[in-house]
């Protein structure tokens, strides 16, 4: 029962991919985004977007850790 499901379930999957397949209106890279992604500063922006917002965590593990500063018992 279980591989009937899964069969009937790839099936509608590969139908749908050939339907979706045709690339009609081809557009330069980056041209479908809403930013333009070929300013100077768009790689740095980007960059430094990532790695800020993947910080954020450690900075804040950093911040408990240091805002007991070792006197407390929690």
């Amino acid at each position: 029962m279980i591989s009937a499901i899964a069969r009937t379930s790839m099936r509608s999957r590969a139908a749908g991919n050939v339907l979706r397949s045709g690339d009609h209106y081809p557009s330069p890279n980056g041209m479908h985004l809403p930013f333009n992604t070929q300013k100077k500063g768009f790689k740095f922006l980007y960059w430094g977007s990532c790695s800020f917002f993947a910080s954020l965590p450690f900075v804040a593990a950093w911040w408990q850790i240091r805002k007991g500063n070792g006197t407390k018992d929690y």
